[in-house]
């Protein structure tokens, strides 16, 4: 058997670096004999302490093996664990341990524990898989990078898709795996694809090379609540009623949807610096289909525990939340209802701030304020002329529209290919689409038109309910419509008629599209009109930057320390361009599309997908191009939605 090297004080630079921590050596170096003999050329380290693990892992540029026990009668054991975990992320974790560690459950999640006596033959095969590595080889259109630790399905690694230029992650199965291990990985792997969500990480093509089953998912990275935990971070109240909301919709679309699933444990949701959470693909075939109405959540509530602050320190809405959840299987929609609205109660205020225009704005009304003093001490010499003038003035304050632009140029989106969401697809027909974001200026003709013909008859979507308002004036229409023509202020901030109409709702943005000889565009089109042929994440390219009317930070920078921002005239971000020079597509206002799907929440549910970040927008994420949004029903106005319209004739021939 070959001898245990020690190694604790070099750093090291090849693939296969072991590093043991056991109090006992005579089991340190069995567990190094039985490493080094499914692999010789394994570098095996050995320390007894947790203190001198510590230690030695600052020699390390990299680790593939980490084999451990929890219980040391000198140190800390899950301290090392989480020394481990931060620094390393990618390593293997083996625990070898002699102890029951079902408290130590929810830090201990997904990693490989061998109890004493020790399986010697499973423990070698089992090291031996995690150091062979695949780094290098090419699995068409993948090339293989970095060894990963081993997911649910398999082994997996780092890649890069060299077809549409993205990093991701290849899942392939075990190299012992049998044919029936890989027809069962074909077909998870099939359903996980189908089982996509905006929360949940996709799930891509699949394959076979090298006689090893394969397929490619999102590439996610993001510290799990587990890690979390390990490490000793806290999370806080908003953010965990942010968790159980989307964790709870994701089961309902599941469970709606009849897709077969584990239980989502503290592994499986992983939440990014910037608030983004993600939940692992768990649909397993091999489950039964969960019925939809109640869902046990019970692990997620016992992580939640571990980072949140003391109870005492919670609000009590969310202890009650908690204290439901732990009590077992819940209903899922009243348990994602009172998430979202404690969610929404925790959000900070955010005041629009008054802006420059605003200033400039009370400055002109106070000196027509002192022109009118004058103009009342006029001889009366001039009385004609002043009553001329104050009667042209009177006309153009009461009884016109304020100034507007013209916005009606479109843009030729052609036929071809592009890249739709993560992969590749074929526009069959060139169209045409607005530039500039439907104004209010725009939709103000369209309301004038409504009134003329005393019915919508003529422009009425189909699936338009009989309880909705025929006139289609947004939310707010008097309040907003006073407020620009007298230049006050709209909820703190100055509106014109050339910036985008909002508070529309889906019927009223059909009924204008056709009104105006034209119609929303789907989801498809829009994405080709924002990305390009190339498929840019952003409408500037593939890295974000400050462009866009949003609110949204660089990695790094405090999104709170940036100007708050408001309804914007739609052609005043030329860098919010697309590569079509389609403008706005990742600010001003999210835009309702053509698209219609079931509920995420609710599949007896249908909403409208809407596309595009707005000027609240607040994560990068979110920004990007390829988000979805499908939460809101057609019949929902808010502040944040507007639209734009799409042809497919060119625009000579549209009204």
């Amino acid at each position: 058997m070959a001898e245990i090297q020690f190694w604790p004080t070099l750093a090291f630079y090849m693939s296969a670096n072991v590093l043991i921590v056991q109090s006992d050596q005579a089991q340190a170096e069995r567990l190094g004999q039985l490493i080094m003999a499914g692999t010789p050329d394994a570098m095996v380290g050995f320390v007894q302490s947790p203190q001198e693990g510590i230690s030695a892992l600052e020699q390390y540029e990299d680790l593939d093996l980490f084999v451990c026990e929890l219980y040391y009668t000198l140190g800390d054991g899950l301290a090392l664990l989480s020394t481990v975990r931060a620094r390393f992320r990618r390593a293997r974790v083996i625990i070898v341990t002699n102890y029951n560690l079902h408290h130590f459950a929810d830090h201990i999640q997904g990693l490989t524990v061998f109890p004493l006596p020790l399986d010697e033959p499973l423990f070698t095969s089992t090291c031996q898989d995690a150091l062979a590595t695949l780094e290098g080889h090419e699995f068409p259109p993948f090339l293989i990078g970095k060894k990963q630790p081993p997911d649910r399905w398999g082994d997996c690694y780092a890649a890069y898709d060299t077809g549409v230029k993205r990093d991701v992650f290849i899942t392939m199965t075990h190299a012992w795996a049998s044919a029936e291990d890989s027809a069962r990985f074909r077909h998870s792997a099939a359903l996980m694809a189908r089982a996509s969500h905006p929360n949940v990480q996709a799930v891509y093509q699949g394959g076979e090379c090298e006689g090893r089953n394969f397929f490619a998912r999102e590439k996610w990275d993001m510290l799990n609540l587990a890690e979390l935990a390990t490490a000793g971070q806290g999370i806080d109240v908003r953010l965990a009623a942010q968790i159980i909301y989307i964790v709870g919709s994701v089961v309902i679309f599941w469970d709606s949807n009849q897709y077969p699933h584990t239980l989502i444990g503290a592994t499986d949701v992983s939440v990014s610096p910037q608030g983004v959470i993600k939940v692992a693909n768990c649909v397993n075939p091999t489950q039964p289909v969960t019925p939809p109405g109640l869902a046990d959540l019970r692990i997620l509530a016992n992580v939640l525990d571990v980072l949140l602050p003391l109870p005492e320190q919670l609000p009590a809405r969310l202890n009650s939340l908690l204290s439901v959840i732990r009590s077992g299987p819940v209903p899922l929609v009243q348990v994602v209802s009172e998430a979202q609205s404690l969610d929404i109660d925790l959000a900070p205020e955010q005041e629009i701030e008054v802006t420059e225009e605003h200033h400039i704005a009370e400055k002109e009304i106070k000196k027509e304020r002192r022109k009118q003093e004058i103009v009342q001490h006029l001889t009366l010499g001039g009385f004609v002329i002043v009553v001329l003038g104050v009667g042209c003035f009177v006309y153009a304050q009461f009884f016109s529209d304020p100034p507007s632009r013209t916005f009606n140029e479109m843009v030729e989106i052609p036929a071809g290919d592009y890249i739709y969401q993560d992969g590749p697809a074929t526009m069959d027909h060139t169209f045409y689409i607005d530039k500039y974001e439907v104004t209010w200026g725009q939709y103000l003709k369209f309301l004038r038109a409504v009134a003329k013909a005393g019915t919508d008859e003529a422009w009425r979507h189909p699936s338009q309910k009989p309880d909705k308002d025929t006139y289609h004036q947004p939310k707010d229409w008097d309040v907003i419509f006073k407020c620009i023509k007298y230049h006050e202020a709209y909820n703190k901030e100055m509106l014109t008629l050339d910036d985008p109409v909002f508070n529309i709702d889906w019927y009223d943005a059909q009924a204008y599209a056709k009104w105006a000889g034209k119609r929303l565009p789907d989801e498809h089109e829009w994405e080709k009109a924002a990305r390009g042929s190339k498929g840019y994440l952003f409408p500037w390219g593939n890295t974000f930057a400050l462009k866009a009317n949003n609110s949204a930070a660089p990695p790094g920078v405090d999104r709170y320390s940036l100007p708050s921002h408001s309804h914007m005239v739609v052609d005043q971000m030329p860098e919010d361009k697309s590569p079509y020079g389609v403008y706005d597509m990742a600010g001003n206002v999210s835009e309702w599309t053509d698209t219609i799907v079931p509920s995420t929440k609710m599949s007896s549910l249908n909403v409208a997908v809407i596309r595009g970040a707005n000027l609240k927008t607040n994560s990068v994420e979110r920004v990007v191009l390829t988000h979805r949004t499908t939460d809101f029903v057609p019949e929902t106005r808010d502040f944040w939605i507007g639209f734009r319209c799409v042809s497919d004739r060119p625009p000579s021939d549209v009204k």
